[in-house]
């Protein structure tokens, strides 16, 4: 219960950085790359300017973030091992002897009983008593999350019987943590929303077409229905990234994106594949000249209603699916690829 009222004191923005750290290493292999996330996540969390972080190995593994949150590998004679080095064994961290008016130095440790993980941070200046509770309760959450993380990529090995003595104690106590839990699953689903979802448009990214649009596309050849590979390019996005700056470029690609799931049906699935380029895929029985009509006309309502310093245009193609073909869903992509490239050519000339 203790557990689930700090969770509710998390304010919306830490916990968007961490659900955005969650789904960044979720995507992620390599601990160099791994690490990288962790310290400018650090960063952005609580501003230090210092951390160690110690994970239980084959050997002690000591990484150091500089002010930036670039790791760095480091080694005893590190400032900050001498504050998070005891914790390992069970004994009080070394005191904040830097500090002439409030602390400096937080340390934590994960799990409190047998750690695999321990964190030190430290700041040059000093820390009130609140400072210091919400930095205990964030990098709490931060230094879990993150023992996970580089658990999955073999960082170290003992997490495996962290999870699962976890888990038992969950299935334990299952009465008194429902709350909990039920935040957890809410929490896994928007990681897992985030991780299939561009975050500029709010459409799907690639990952989130394919794995929507394959189910649909196995639906329409099931039942020998009507579908159709929709490819997308906005045109003249150079430019108006080189004249007007990029965020005027964000802008372009978010009122094409606007225009493009607006031209579509709800159940269609619309995606922007990255940069300039996006693609859908509809059940719809409609003629392809009929769908790109009406991308058309919607693009020339926009711009008619819509103040901007540039013009949206975007070049189509379609693609109409055979549910008797054995052509895969990617191979539909590239030939509606195709298609527009002919379209773009052909407004060129």
């Amino acid at each position: 219960m203790r557990k689930q009222m700090e969770a509710q004191q998390l304010g919306p923005g830490q916990m968007r950085i961490l659900l955005t750290l969650a789904r960044d290493l979720l995507q992620t292999d390599e601990p160099i790359d791994a690490l990288g996330l962790v310290g400018r996540t650090l960063v952005e969390l609580i501003r230090s300017d210092s951390a160690l972080l110690l994970l239980r190995g084959d050997q002690l593994n000591i990484v150091a973030f500089d002010q930036h949150g670039a790791p760095h590998r480091a080694g005893t004679d590190h400032p900050l091992y001498r504050a998070g080095a005891p914790l390992f064994y069970g004994m009080e961290p070394a005191g904040d002897a830097n500090a002439q008016g409030g602390p400096r130095m937080l340390t934590l440790a994960v799990p409190a009983h047998a750690p695999i993980a321990v964190l030190a941070v430290g700041w040059e200046h000093d820390l009130t008593p609140a400072e210091l509770s919400g930095h205990q309760q964030t990098l709490s959450y931060f230094l879990q999350l993150v023992a996970a993380a580089l658990g999955k990529i073999e960082v170290h090995s003992s997490l495996a019987q962290l999870v699962s003595d976890q888990r038992q104690e969950m299935t334990d106590t299952s009465v008194a943590h429902a709350a909990e839990l039920k935040q957890r699953d809410e929490a896994a689903m928007e990681i897992r929303m985030l991780s299939l979802t561009d975050v500029l448009t709010g459409l799907y990214n690639r990952r989130g077409f394919f794995l929507q649009a394959e189910q649909s596309y196995k639906l329409a050849r099931r039942q020998r229905a009507p579908s159709a590979v929709i490819f997308a390019d906005i045109d003249g996005l150079k430019g108006v990234n080189d004249r007007l700056g990029h965020d005027a470029g964000d802008r372009l690609i978010q009122d094409a994106a606007l225009v493009l799931r607006q031209s579509l049906r709800n159940a269609d699935v619309v995606a922007r594949l990255g940069g300039d380029e996006f693609v859908a895929f509809t059940l719809d029985d409609e003629q392809p000249d009929v769908i790109l009509a009406r991308i058309k006309a919607n693009l020339q309502a926009f711009n008619l209603m819509q103040e901007r310093p540039y013009t949206v245009a975007i070049s189509a193609g379609v693609v109409r699916c055979d549910a008797s073909s054995k052509q895969t869903l990617s191979q539909y992509v590239l030939e509606a690829d195709k298609q527009m490239y002919v379209q773009k050519r052909s407004r060129m000339h």
